[in-house]
């Protein structure tokens, strides 16, 4: 058994292969995932801003909806920035603490992100069934709190995982279970839907949650007419 198999050492790199079979499609492929990743920025940038400069949406709704942004900005920007760098510069290798680090985030925000929407559909639950008793349930003071316990939750629950993913025994385990449960898939399947599961949420989510709300629509289109003038 060699070194790296050992629980006891791990490589200093790994090497990323991209889409394993597409090579030869990696510029062609990279088109899509960087529109829809400059789609996300965008959006969501657009959403921080017309939230923070207008007081009239420091409301809770609107709060909820800049914390989901930030937390689509941090999960797109997690694996695709790297996964272009694969595309364009055939920039294969990560260092190993840098993989874990990556996934320390992408299932930290992935795990804030879930709380965030309780919390928004809690937001809209006060909103239709009371809302007489709207402004004194969620008070800025309770804002606060649901997003610091969204954030300590998903801190307290992945901190751990770094650490015991460091023995090269979990991605052993890992291997064989997708081997199991979805062995008949290319592996090419496999990792172009991991990226579009990570990108499509936080593209979308500005067009579900904020440019069909109207309040944040219509200052969307002040902003641009603004500039047309």
């Amino acid at each position: 058994m060699s070194a790296s198999n050992t629980t006891s050492t791990h490589p200093e790199v790994f090497i990323l292969m991209g889409i394993p079979g597409l090579e030869h499609l990696h510029n062609w492929i990279s088109i899509p995932f960087c529109t829809a990743y400059t789609l996300a920025l965008l959006g969501n940038c657009t959403l921080l801003f017309i939230i923070q400069a207008d007081a009239a949406l420091h409301e809770p709704m609107y709060l909820f909806l800049a914390m989901l942004a930030a937390i689509d900005l941090v999960l797109s920007s997690t694996t695709l920035p790297k996964m272009l760098a694969i595309f364009w510069f055939r920039d294969r290798e990560i260092n190993f603490y840098a993989c874990l680090v990556q996934m320390f985030f992408l299932h930290s925000f992935s795990i804030m992100e879930s709380a965030v929407l309780l919390a928004m559909a809690f937001d809209r639950y006060v909103a239709i069934c009371k809302p007489l008793h709207y402004t004194t349930v969620l008070t800025g003071s309770l804002i606060t709190k649901v997003g610091m316990a969204a954030v300590t939750r998903a801190v307290a629950l992945m901190t751990p995982l770094p650490f015991l993913l460091r023995p090269f025994y979990t991605p052993v385990v890992i291997s064989s279970v997708m081997h199991r449960v979805a062995r008949q898939a290319a592996p090419h399947v496999h990792i172009l839907f991991a990226n579009f599961y990570m990108l499509f949420p936080p593209m979308i989510n500005p067009i579900i949650y904020g440019v069909k709300t109207k309040q944040i629509r219509e200052r969307v289109l002040g902003l641009l007419l603004r500039k047309d003038v």
